[in-house]
């Protein structure tokens, strides 16, 4: 009845990608074998213990897709794209509150794009997309004011991240100047950059903002971190040698902007082919860190390859799957845990995801319980200390 969006391959119907190159210093690059896909991995050489958080399901919690989920204070916020709405649960899944307040009322949005929270005041913020304003609500979920945000001249605003008290970053349809920085004192734009060029390349959904301060696109190598004063650089770069693409050569499907049948079909199939590297050598699915790791996942010859670079032994472990035949979809980071999901269920994908062999017996109890009526199951990874 449920499904997530996963961080790996999402159907969308048009996307454009980072082929402008970027005038920064690059600070680090990570040397990857993207080949080497080992077969001995333990889920326990990197985490000490995993965890089945199952949402709680009613009539006021009914969740359609986890488009992104943010964890604060010990909650957990849920952002349904196609519902339009914010729903909350605590840390073992306990449901508090929605926002859900599309409409044309005066404390109502048309339509939400993205959300993010204001860690230092404490507040939700929605992205209204169709008429570019800001809207605020307390941790609880009670409105607390909206105002517009500075005109995007060439498109309309989309994604949101929070950087400080002053400083908040969107990613727009403005190809000439994708990422524009808003600073809250001034209530204008700062700085603006990224320009992209407008493709429908495949049906791909890759995190803009996948962890902290950064920012990631699905055939761009470069990740890049974004300043608390508004300047965007290149954190880092995953390297992998003679497979790395040339966006210069990169092939665009021959189709015209149409939403028909027939382009449908030319980019499905078109997107299967990119998805089993006969046209591109990879793609990005998700980016994450923290103070110990750097992660990306990357959909190569048909596979989910995850790499976990060390940063303290500068090794990486590059893996499909883990020796206990455990996939990996990671959706949110944090320093000491990462929260995945389950994908659409089945008893396969169960086993997939979360097979026993990785679960103590309360927590496979716990996936055992699972109906294909309730909300989707959230997985637990904590870290080893």
């Amino acid at each position: 009845m449920k499904q997530i969006i996963t961080c790996t391959m999402v159907l969308s119907l048009f996307i454009s990608y980072g082929c402008k190159k970027q005038t920064c210093n690059k600070t680090n690059t990570i040397f990857v074998d993207v080949d080497n896909i080992s077969g001995d991995v333990s889920i326990f050489d990197i985490f000490d213990r995993v965890e089945i958080i199952p949402l709680e399901t009613n009539d006021k919690s009914l969740i359609k897709y986890i488009t992104k989920l943010v964890c604060y204070n010990n909650n957990l916020y849920i952002f349904d794209y196609n519902l339009s709405k914010i729903l909350a649960f605590n840390h073992s899944g306990k449901y508090l509150f929605s926002i859900d307040d599309q409409g044309g009322g005066p404390e109502q949005y048309k339509l939400v794009s993205d959300f993010d929270i204001d860690t230092d005041s404490n507040k939700i913020l929605l992205v209204s997309p169709i008429d570019s304003k800001l809207h605020e609500y307390d941790m609880n979920g009670n409105f607390i004011r909206k105002y517009n945000l500075p005109e995007s001249r060439n498109g309309a605003y989309k994604h949101i991240k929070y950087l400080n008290s002053d400083m908040i970053a969107f990613w727009t349809f403005d190809y000439n100047n994708r990422l524009k920085f808003y600073s809250k004192s001034k209530n204008h734009l700062v700085n603006e950059c990224f320009p992209e060029t407008d493709n429908f390349y495949e049906r791909i959904s890759t995190p803009l903002f996948p962890y902290g301060n950064y920012m990631a696109r699905p055939v761009d190598n470069n990740i890049y971190e974004m300043s608390a004063d508004g300047k965007l650089s290149v954190a880092y770069t995953w390297d992998f040698g003679k497979l790395n693409i040339d966006l210069d050569k990169l092939v665009i499907p021959p189709v015209k902007k149409r939403n028909d049948a027939r382009t449908k079909k030319i980019l499905l199939e078109y997107m299967e082919k990119v998805r089993t590297s006969e046209i591109i050598n990879y793609i990005f699915g998700t980016s994450g860190g923290n103070l110990n790791y750097i992660y990306t996942q990357v959909i190569r010859k048909s596979k989910d390859v995850n790499i976990f670079y060390d940063k303290r032994s500068q090794q990486s472990l590059v893996f499909e799957k883990t020796r206990e035949n455990a996939y990996f979809y990671p959706v949110c980071w944090n320093e000491d845990f990462i929260i995945g999901f389950m994908p659409e269920l089945s008893n396969i994908e169960q086993k997939k995801a979360a097979p026993n062999a990785i679960l103590d017996d309360e927590n496979i109890e716990r996936k055992n319980q699972y109906s294909e009526y309730d909300n989707p199951l959230l997985i637990k990874y904590y870290f080893k200390k």
